[in-house]
């Protein structure tokens, strides 16, 4: 088992070796007050992360099905139909909370401070958390079916306090992105056709920018505050990218899927700013390592091969047709030996060369 690790300044490989492994991971959540991260793993337990990559349990026999959210000094997780917390010192249970009549709790989001927000992705209902009292939970259905206007299934839920709402995603082809008020509790899309098939996860930067994960295709959306353009983020790897977390502290989003998690660094100076003309290619290093950006008029097919020094294709990074726009390829997320290589684009738009560097 392989899984990726920034060690705050880094994009590396890292292999258990204390008997640990990520299995069937679902969801990732950074722990500030530990400076570490939390995954599940296949439903039956928490692997904790530390920045050298060494894994071990968080605590004994708690569980995580989906999604999961620090709030203070607990870890909020949901296991089954319960929403349960975890104290992060002592991993103790010090809230348990059932949710009577839900069908299958995926996402979840908090305000940070007493609100919780699941879904329920085969219910197609929205619930609220009031945690203020951890011995004393309480919920609310806020949103059901007839709410939520789609038979599409909500999933990913993101808590935006800016504009007073919650934003989620939702599963199915072409799946639409859209937001709760939670004065109301109206909900309103925000984009009706996202031209990505099954939207399973949804974070956010410092600087307001959105992430979603999607299996098809299997990839990172990076989408400006309003939703008003976007980026497409290819990391080579992807396996079904699940539940993701952005760590602001670090600028490094968290990919879980499958049995790894992997994650990739960003510089919050350009992100949202970039401006391509097509026919450029840009390499950029965040953290030490390489990152392709360029752009797109329109969609077009587009193969990105990586060739060493001797002139051998070593690995391709991107083929097939892709969308118009920004786009993203996260280099340092291959595994590629250090040295020299070089990135070919190839596509009607775009055929150029650059020289890189692994460090």
């Amino acid at each position: 088992m392989r899984f990726l690790l920034p060690n705050l300044l880094a994009l590396c490989f890292f292999t258990a070796a204390n008997g640990q492994s990520l299995s069937g991971v679902e969801s990732v959540e950074y722990d500030p007050v530990n400076n570490r991260y939390l995954a599940s793993s296949d439903g039956t337990s928490i692997i904790a992360i530390a920045p050298n990559g060494a894994l071990s349990h968080f605590g004994s026999g708690l569980v995580a099905d989906y999604g999961m959210e620090v709030v203070g000094n607990t870890l909020f997780a949901i296991a089954g139909s319960r929403i349960k917390g975890y104290d992060l010192t002592t991993a103790t249970i010090v809230m348990d909370l059932n949710i009577s009549g839900a069908q299958f709790l995926n996402g979840l989001a908090s305000d940070g401070e007493n609100r919780l927000w699941a879904t329920d992705f085969s219910g197609y209902d929205i619930y609220e958390i009031n945690i203020s009292n951890l011995a004393a939970p309480t919920f609310t259905m806020v949103a059901n079916q007839s709410d939520l206007g789609s038979t599409n299934s909500p999933n990913g839920i993101r808590y935006d306090g800016a504009n007073n709402r919650v934003v989620f995603v939702n599963w199915g082809s072409n799946a639409p992105i859209k937001a709760m008020d939670l004065t109301s509790y109206t909900v309103t899309t925000l984009i009706g056709s996202s031209g990505l098939g099954s939207i399973d996860g949804i974070a956010r930067d410092g600087q307001g920018n959105w992430y979603v994960s999607s299996w098809s295709p299997a990839r990172i959306t990076r989408y400006v505050s309003d939703f008003s353009s976007s980026e497409t983020i290819t990391v080579p790897g992807l396996y079904n990218p699940a539940d993701i977390c952005y760590a602001t502290a670090s600028d490094t989003l968290a990919i879980p899927g499958g049995n790894q998690v992997i994650f990739v660094g960003f510089e919050p100076s350009v992100v949202g700013v970039r401006t391509l003309t097509p026919n450029t290619l840009d390499v950029r290093y965040v953290n030490g390592l390489p990152q392709l950006m360029f752009t797109l008029s329109q969609a077009q097919p587009v193969s990105v091969d990586i060739i060493d020094m001797s002139g051998r294709t070593v690995f391709t990074a991107m083929e097939g047709m892709q969308a118009s726009g920004k786009q993203t390829v996260v280099l340092g997320a291959i595994g590629l030996e250090s040295g020299s290589y070089v990135c070919r684009i190839s596509s009607p738009e775009v055929n150029t060369s650059q020289r890189f560097m692994i460090p």
